[in-house]
């Protein structure tokens, strides 16, 4: 316990002053709150710990400052105070320290530019927020939360359509997120929800089939050399006449049930 408490302190001495100022400590609640990651940052030694050390290389040294800018961010949006805005700020200079020290390929980095946008949207500083919500995107478009914020950003303006188009990616992105389909009604999208992207590459496994055809063709090519050829004749006619495409007893359907 106090070799916990004594690397809890010496984290927060490496977060910037405002941080620290704004007692970044987390109550218990709090700690639960956050990814698992964060609990496991302040637990040297532990096996969780070890594990996400690991996963995450060397960047894992500053993803104190991101759980730090995320806990920030969870007070102010639970808070409607006069220092709501201390707080948020304290948010966004946490997610910068983590997107200027850790490296470019950090696999966090489309994240915590999702939560400095949602930061910056809560504070009124929509240009800035958009910009980061539409990096985040580009860099991770599985990110419900980041196409919900710019919507909300994009009705603010009064461009409902560029809200709805926003949405509509983003539910074809992340097909069935219940928040998307709900707000996809509030701005008038009509029924059915746009399709999923996810289901343009499975049309493409039709086409495996049609090319192991002549594949399975191949060895009736040598059939015709052995002395009897009535015997490996048989399979032949099989890919030729392509009963595959549809039932035995339609063979033009191609969708038919067998």
């Amino acid at each position: 316990m106090i070799r916990s408490a004594k690397i809890l302190l010496a984290l927060l001495v490496g977060l910037p002053t405002a941080a620290a100022q704004a007692n970044w400590l987390p109550s218990p609640a709090e700690m639960a709150a956050l990814p698992p990651y964060c609990a496991a940052r302040f637990n040297e030694g532990s096996d969780a710990f070890r594990t996400w050390r690991s996963n995450m290389g060397g960047d894992f040294i500053h993803v104190h400052h991101y759980c730090a800018g995320l806990n920030f961010l969870n007070r102010a949006r639970g808070s409607f105070t006069s220092g709501r805005n201390g707080g948020l700020g304290a948010a966004v200079r946490e997610f910068d320290y983590v997107l200027t020290h850790a490296s470019p390929g950090f696999f966090l980095r489309a994240e915590i530019l999702m939560n400095r946008g949602v930061a910056l949207s809560l504070m009124k500083r929509d240009g800035e927020a958009v910009s980061n919500l539409l990096e985040a995107i580009r860099l991770d478009a599985r990110q419900p939360r980041a196409y919900m914020t710019l919507a909300d950003l994009y009705d603010k303006q009064k461009n409902r359509g560029k809200a709805l188009e926003t949405v509509s990616e983003g539910l074809r992105q992340n097909p069935g997120t219940k928040s998307l389909q709900r707000r996809y009604t509030e701005l008038g999208g009509r029924l059915p929800y746009p399709e999923a992207v996810a289901a343009v590459p499975a049309e493409a496994e039709t086409a495996p089939p049609a090319a192991a055809s002549p594949a399975n063709a191949q060895p009736a090519a040598s059939g015709p050399a052995d002395p009897t050829p009535a015997t490996p004749a048989t399979p032949a006619p099989e890919p030729i006449a392509q009963p595959k495409i549809g039932s035995p007893t339609n063979p033009y359907c191609r969708f038919c049930p067998d």
